[in-house]
């Protein structure tokens, strides 16, 4: 195989005597460049000097006396003028119209339309039959038959009445636009390759080098483009050109691959390139179905393992059709590959140097100042403090601050707290305006730059990038003398970031090429793997993609169409494959939401009419059904030890009733409890989650009754005049602030809109709830609230265990019985239990906490004061029914347990039994044989169900 740069760089070092400096060499792509001297270097046999280089881009820049705007200046220009037209719009709104705006206007000038004709304002068809000197009868149809299906004769849609809104004033903003850039000096795309043009179409001239241009390897030109290209073929020492194609398509006027060639072939007519290696070269051609992208990345391994070693080099690509491949794939390639090149950029969207950005943002946007004090919202904090670069600058005190926030609770922080740390004191201060937000988020990249240890070349890098845009981005925006809100500048700022690259620095012609489709153009290779080879990626839906000039137009006015992109991407391809041996693409088959697994049209296509017969794979995942097997702590010296404490042994541990029922959930669940002391991570929330609910639940019903009711026999009366809004209010608010405001009484003024709807909840279910019933009971008294239960328990060996727990409530009723009752805050009622064997042993929904723990309780109350006791539950939320009975209910027996001593003999013969278990030192904590056990434990992470 000889690549197109091996045969143009023979071809021109034969032409031109190895005098290549006397030419000028232009690319559709950089990269080529790079290629072409490597051949040059390959093939010459004397020392040469490089021809001049040059792109089109360049030449239409110098031609139109304009420079290339900044993306940020372009938009807001266009603001400016657009709102002079529509006076409500916002820049931010804007900001996606203006994206798109531009877009149209660079098409309309590179394929030098008539603006005025294509934008003008058509609301009567009699303009078009008046003046159709500018189409032809069949573009005079379509235009016809669009403007027909706006004025159709009925009321126009809403979005028929926007598109002519806005319709009807581009024209104006079109003319002046331009206007006002080029006084500016400055220009997109499309407006400098029309001011070169139109130069080129009035006989002027425009700066070109004093020499011979060799264009090489382009494919779709627009109208613009080819203006250029005719002045240069028709200047002084003319020009030369080379097509980078295979009569395999080209040939056949069906295909689309050669959809733009063919014109350019007749146009420009070239010589001395081969054009027949798409059949002539022998191939191996594959399609891969894999389940997941990840199974992509895997297979591609696969497929470089069996690659010869000396082939895995600059003869191999990888091209990535999805940019979000890459960083996986990055990580996963075999250790045979020993260097890589990488064509594509980073994406900052995908780095912490961007969460880190967008960390500040947030905690200006959240701050809150009042007088001259700032506080930032905690979540904000805790997020900075834990932040790799806030953790490579000052690691302890982050640490110190962020466990300060969580233990004390705070929700708000003022800044005051980093009084002590100069790092800190400068991220955690206030900002007042969109410029004070600009400096210091650059002040603030400064500092982790200036942090940063010098071998994290990426990271300064990043930093670097990011600062220097926001710098221009500011600049921008004062040039344009734009007042913005803040929020806006913000909006502005992150959909600007979001687009910013990084180059890999690589040695370009050494190692496996990772490559995006369009840096494959004019470069052969003789292995070709491309990912994600579905049809949402390649050729992708350009009908997508937003405009304002719709479809019918666009044909009408010989514009880019969805057709033509297809064509496009159709001659990537081909023009990839004609020259190489192996061709391997992978696509995920999945379907979701971005895409419907559906592989490329471009599959189909060289499967039904190649040559060649594509290799049809499939690539999935073995799932491994063996079950693994249960974990088993063995009761070893420490485990013993760590039991004995709740051995009546003098010492002042018992076991409660939670710890006991983990172990009937599961023995291994147990022991990282109260054996290893393993816990979850205390999480500061300002929000009322189902924990706190029930927490103030509890704490307010206690503060309601303990100074008023507490040993009053038949209380009604008293309850009766407690429940009343504003009291309740009081109680619980104090509560609230107790519990998520770590006690500062200001903290409701703080809470969210969540908190004060669930707030009202809570009053309701108090009010209406507990409070209404226990004014309907009669014969009682609440004698204990908060109280500590705890008994001996005697097990079969002899031995006691201490058994104790924190009862929310004990009432004393008529007959001198106890009755102790368990507030609860769910849903979801669980009064009935099947029986007491199956709390112990039955499936995890038959095994009932609630009602155990309310089991145990009364058990605890019978062997301490020798007298029976009602185990009951309270469910606020259920306890609004006036039917509400807290008694709870054995379903296999069919009867109400109103008292424990109905169940006493066999809970206690199951307690022993279970307690027994639990302190042989033979039997190991075992896990759970029940699954269901281990959806909401917070170790199946260790155990891994």
């Amino acid at each position: 195989m000889q690549t197109f740069q091996q045969e143009l760089a023979q071809k021109l070092l034969t032409d031109y005597s190895y005098d290549l400096s006397s030419i000028v060499v232009m690319f559709p792509s950089l990269r080529a460049r790079t290629f072409f001297n490597d051949a040059i270097a390959n093939i010459a046999t004397k020392p040469v000097w490089q021809p001049k280089w040059s792109t089109i881009d360049e030449m239409m820049e110098r031609g139109s006396g304009l420079i290339r705007g900044e993306r940020i200046q372009l938009i807001t220009e266009l603001f400016k003028i657009y709102k002079r037209h529509h006076p409500n719009e916002t820049i931010d709104k804007f900001y996606f119209w203006g994206e798109m705006l531009i877009s149209d206007f660079d098409m309309i000038d590179k394929y030098l339309i008539d603006a005025s004709m294509l934008l003008r304002n058509i609301e009567d068809l009699k303009e078009i039959e008046a003046d159709v000197s500018y189409i032809t009868p069949e573009q005079e149809q379509i235009i016809l038959r669009f403007w027909s299906s706006i004025y159709n004769g009925e009321s126009l849609s809403k979005h028929k009445e926007r598109f002519l809104l806005v319709w009807r004033s581009l024209p104006a903003i079109y003319q002046e636009y331009r206007e006002c850039l080029k006084k500016l000096g400055v220009g997109y795309p499309g407006l400098l390759y029309r001011e070169t043009a139109e130069r080129i179409q009035r006989g002027e001239s425009i700066p070109i080098a004093n020499k011979r241009y060799v264009l090489a390897g382009f494919n779709a030109l627009s109208k613009s483009e080819k203006v250029l290209f005719d002045y240069l073929a028709k200047s002084k020492h003319g020009a030369e050109f080379y097509w980078d194609y295979d009569n395999y398509y080209v040939d056949n006027h069906e295909h689309e691959a050669g959809m733009f060639l063919r014109d350019n072939i007749k146009r420009y007519p070239s010589e001395g390139i081969t054009h027949n290696n798409f059949d002539s070269i022998k191939k191996h051609i594959s399609a891969t179905a894999c389940v997941s992208n990840i199974i992509q990345i895997k297979h591609l391994s696969s497929i470089l393992n069996t690659i010869p070693k000396n082939e895995l080099n600059k003869q191999t690509a990888i091209v990535l059709t999805d940019e979000n491949m890459l960083i996986p794939l990055l990580h996963a390639l075999p250790e045979s590959i020993k260097r890589v090149n990488v064509t594509m950029g980073y994406p900052i969207k995908g780095s912490i140097t961007y969460s880190f950005i967008e960390r500040l943002i947030l905690l200006q946007t959240h701050s809150r100042t009042k007088d001259t004090d700032t506080h930032f919202y905690h979540q904000d904090v805790t997020g900075l403090l834990s932040h790799p670069y806030i953790v490579d600058c000052c690691a302890n005190n982050a640490t110190k601050y962020s466990s300060e926030i969580t233990a004390n609770r705070m929700i708000y922080i003022s800044k005051e707290l980093f009084a002590g740390d100069d790092t800190l004191s400068a991220i955690f201060s206030p900002t007042a305006d969109w410029r004070s937000l600009s400096k210091y988020l650059v002040d603030v990249l400064n500092i982790i730059m200036q942090h940063s240890p010098t071998n994290q070349y990426m990271q300064i890098e990043q930093l670097k990038i990011v600062a220097d845009e926001i710098i221009k981005t500011t600049h921008s925006i004062e040039a344009c003398d734009i007042e913005l809100p803040t929020e806006i500048f913000t909006s502005l700022l992150r959909r600007h970031i979001q687009t910013l690259t990084i180059p890999y620095e690589g040695e370009p012609l050494e190692g496996v090429q990772i490559m995006g489709i369009l840096e494959t153009r004019n470069i052969d290779f003789k292995n070709v793997i491309i990912l994600s080879m579905t049809d949402a990626n390649f050729p992708g839906n350009h009908t997508e993609q937003p405009s304002f000039v719709p479809y019918n137009l666009r044909i009408a006015y010989e514009l880019p169409t969805p057709e033509q992109h297809e064509a496009m991407y159709a001659y990537y391809l081909y023009r990839l494959i004609q020259r190489a041996e192996n061709i391997d693409m992978l696509y995920c088959s999945r379907a979701d939401e971005k895409s419907t697994g559906e592989r490329s049209r471009y599959i189909y296509q060289l499967d039904f009419e190649s040559p060649y017969k594509i290799e049809k794979h499939s690539v999935g995942v073995d799932l491994n059904l063996e079950t693994t097997q249960s974990i088993e702590i063995v009761k070893g010296e420490h485990e013993i030890k760590t039991l004995n404490r709740f051995v009546d042994s003098g010492l002042d541990n018992s076991l409660s009733p939670t710890a006991l029922f983990r172990y009937i959930e599961c023995p291994l669940k147990f022991y990282f409890a109260s054996i290893a002391h393993l816990k979850s991570r205390d999480e500061l929330s300002d929000k009322i989650d189902a924990l706190a609910f029930g927490n103030i639940l509890h704490e307010t019903m206690e503060k309601l009754y303990k100074k008023n009711v507490v040993g009053v026999k038949n209380p009604q009366d008293l309850i009766s005049k407690l429940n009343n809004r504003a009291t309740v209010e009081r109680h619980i608010d104090e509560t609230i602030c107790t519990i998520l405001g770590n006690g500062n009484k200001s903290a409701m003024q703080e809470f969210s809109g969540d908190t004060i709807l669930v707030r009202d909840i809570i009053i309701k279910y108090i009010m209406n709830g507990i409070m209404r019933y226990d004014q309907s009971r009669e014969g009682y008294t609440i004698s204990q609230l908060e109280k500590d239960v705890e008994c001996l328990y005697p097990l079969s060996s002899g031995i006691k265990v201490r058994l104790s727990g924190r009862a929310d409530r004990i009432d004393t009723l008529a007959d001198n019985s106890m009755q102790v009752i368990d507030y609860k805050s769910g849903n979801r009622p669980h009064l009935e239990f099947s029986g007491i064997e199956d709390l112990f042993h039955g499936e995890a929904q038959q095994r009932i906490s609630n009602i155990f723990q309310t089991l145990l309780y009364a058990m605890m109350l019978q062997k301490k004061f020798n007298t029976d006791a009602t185990p009951s539950l309270y469910y606020a939320s259920k306890m609004l029914d006036e039917e509400y009975s807290p008694l709870i209910k054995e379903m296999s027996a069919n009867r109400t347990i109103d008292r424990y001593s109905m169940v006493a003999e066999e809970f206690e013969q199951q307690l022993t039994a279970t307690l027994d278990e639990l302190f042989d030192p033979s039997i190991p904590f075992r896990q759970a044989e029940d699954v269901e056990t281990c959806k909401y434990c917070d170790f199946n992470r260790i155990c891994k169900r």
